[in-house]
């Protein structure tokens, strides 16, 4: 711009001092071949202005000069500047690229290894659902496994059926021998003439004569045996013993074993009835 700005001016200079030359030689032309006082003048100005022109174009193009010498210094800085911005550029972009490489690496060498471990597993596993560990694919492995669990599922249900029913048929075998077992003890009892253990029973009747006394058990309802020892309870002491002299199905007979009576006690209604045992 600069350079436009001083190239414009030196071109008016010219062209005024052209014009005003022109000027003063068409008012003040030599005359008889003498110069007048105003051509004297007028050369003193024109050398004047020719100084002055000489001067101002040397300080214009100086001025050009240093801005032009800014001009080149910029466009270099700028230039400079462009350069290593590119560089940046390419430094970042070749670490971008490095990385980018490592990811890949580490990504194919994962993908590598996850591929052994499979082809391992599947060596392992394809002969166990009965395939070819050199053709089975992963799919089929898991459908052929899914079937296996389902079938064993499916045994393991009629397993744990049959056991319910092993264990029912053990409990109930177990009642069963229970059952047995207290039938042949209970018959064993009988043919000893006790009463079970278990009998508990209370004095529903006292002869006024205290001939004999009825109990509110009998064969049907506590397993009294006809000819056994029981003993009248009353606050935990023994008040007597009494001897079965008949038995029917809900009610017995007995009567006071003699010399068993507690001094000073009588039998009484509600008096409480257990066998005496002598398993010795």
């Amino acid at each position: 711009m600069w350079k436009y700005i001083i190239i414009s001016s030196i071109l008016l200079l010219g062209g005024s001092y052209m014009l005003y030359s022109e000027t003063h030689k068409a008012l003040t032309g030599p005359e008889n071949g003498t110069t007048s006082e105003l051509a004297l003048i007028q050369e003193q100005l024109d050398q004047d202005i020719t100084t002055k022109t000489g001067r101002y174009t040397a300080k214009m193009e100086q001025a050009y000069q240093i801005v032009r010498k800014e001009a080149q210094e910029a466009n270099v800085e700028k230039e400079n500047a462009a350069k290593l911005k590119a560089e940046q550029v390419r430094s970042d972009a070749e670490e971008v690229r490095a990385e980018y490489e490592a990811e890949e690496n580490d990504l194919k060498a994962e993908t590598d290894t996850r591929r052994a471990e499979l082809r391992n597993v599947i060596a392992k596993t394809a002969p166990l659902v009965s395939l070819d560990e050199n053709s089975a694919e992963p799919s089929e492995i898991v459908a052929a496994a899914k079937a296996l669990m389902d079938e064993n599922a499916r045994l393991e249900g009629e397993i744990e059926s049959e056991n319910s029913q092993i264990a029912a048929l053990g409990a109930e075998s177990e009642r069963l021998n229970g059952l047995i077992d207290a039938a042949r003890k209970l018959g064993q009892d009988r043919q000893a003439r006790i009463s079970p253990p278990v009998l508990k029973c209370a004095v529903s009747y006292v002869d006024a004569s205290y001939s004999f006394l009825t109990l509110n058990a009998g064969i049907d309802n506590g397993g009294v045996v006809i000819g056994s020892r029981l003993a009248v309870m009353r606050g935990g002491k023994k008040i007597c013993e009494l001897n079965v002299t008949n038995v029917q199905s809900r009610e017995s007979v007995a009567e006071v074993v003699k010399g068993s009576m507690l001094a000073g006690e009588r039998v009484k209604l509600g008096d409480q009835v257990v066998s005496v045992r002598d398993d010795k």
